[in-house]
């Protein structure tokens, strides 16, 4: 886009005037170079002070000069004292004025200024696309949240905050690492695109990439200690509880299709555990599930299911499988739905 253009779309999208066509325009734009970026990010500095720089107060010369009248006794016998006295509070107001302006922009640049966080949820049984300001594009799966700062513009790293399960698809920039944060366990990138799954309620941090490369550590005593490095389609199960880790290297796209069909609505299941089909399905449709017969736990469970219902799920894994279900009262805390696995 021409300069005028983007500016144009600019000024709109600040004082929130762009229609959801203009925003894509001015994201794309952004990811397209780092040039671009950072001239984002000035465009919005300029606007956000247009609005905040205010004098402290008006200079009055008048009381000024007045007061310098009184203490030159042949002040009126000499009009020329008055042309330079005009002259030199004219001077000392531009002085104060220009001086005051180059503390203030000085000061401003000089501090880190506060950063701004917003945070985004993927509601229940949905999955949530977003862009953030560096062009990166995340995908939110089913009660999934990313806390992250508005702008990466002041900041050394692009450091974000997940909960649940995420993919992104990160711009490069490699002085600036991409870092997502969860409560086990970091990963750091460059410019990637990658799945994580860190849900509060499995004790266990799966993270799958697609390609580039990327850093997984942890925080102990207060260090970062990196546990591995990640290559294309290569995926780490790390248990949050430090008894076990599992890296499977080497997977074809079927088997990666497993760990971010979910993108699309899908959930794949390949041998897994009737423990991980329980997790998945609370997460996915907010409801507590109960294994109330051991028996179910030597079972796994291979498939797909596209975009379907609870009740669906149920029901095929009742006729695939010795399973049955019932629920159980009225929803809960949160108002999650009680339902209760049994054998036939």
């Amino acid at each position: 886009m021409e300069k005028k253009e983007i500016e144009s779309l600019l000024i709109k999208s600040f004082s929130s005037r762009t229609t959801p066509e203009e925003e894509l325009q001015i994201r794309k734009w952004t990811s397209e170079s780092e040039t671009n970026r950072k001239d984002f990010d000035v465009y919005r500095e300029l606007w956000r002070r247009s609005d905040r720089l205010l004098l402290p107060g008006v200079i009055d010369v008048e009381p000024a000069l007045k007061k310098t009248k009184r203490r030159i006794a042949d002040f009126n016998k000499n009009v020329r004292w008055l042309r330079l006295l005009r002259q030199a509070a004219a001077v000392l107001v531009t002085s104060a004025v220009l001086s005051f302006l180059v503390n203030y922009f000085l000061r401003e640049r000089s501090s880190e200024e506060a950063v701004v966080y917003q945070e985004i949820k993927a509601a229940y049984g949905t999955q949530t696309k977003l862009f953030l300001s560096d062009g990166t594009l995340v995908w939110l799966n089913s009660g999934s949240s990313l806390k992250f700062p508005v702008s990466f513009g002041n900041l050394d790293k692009r450091n974000v905050m997940l909960s649940g399960e995420g993919y992104f698809d990160v711009v490069k920039n490699e002085k600036k690492p991409f870092v997502v944060h969860t409560p086990d366990l970091n990963v750091t990138v460059l410019g990637t695109s990658f799945d994580v799954s860190a849900y509060a309620n499995e004790r266990e941090v799966t993270v799958a990439l697609l390609w580039g490369k990327v850093s997984l550590s942890r925080e102990v005593k207060g260090q970062e200690r990196e546990i591995t490095i990640l290559n294309p389609n290569e995926v780490i199960v790390y248990d949050s509880q430090g008894k076990n880790s599992q890296k499977l290297t080497g997977l074809d796209n079927r088997d990666m299709d497993k760990y971010v069909a979910w993108k699309e609505g899908k959930m794949v299941f390949s041998d897994d555990p009737i423990e991980k089909l329980v997790t998945r399905l609370e997460n996915r449709y907010n409801v507590k599930i109960e294994i109330g017969d051991d028996n179910l736990k030597k079972y796994h469970v291979t498939g797909t299911f596209d975009d379907v219902s609870l009740d669906q799920v149920l029901k095929y894994l009742s006729l695939s499988t010795p399973l049955i279900y019932k629920f159980q009262g009225k929803p809960g805390e949160g108002g999650q739905q009680k339902i209760i696995l049994f054998s036939k």
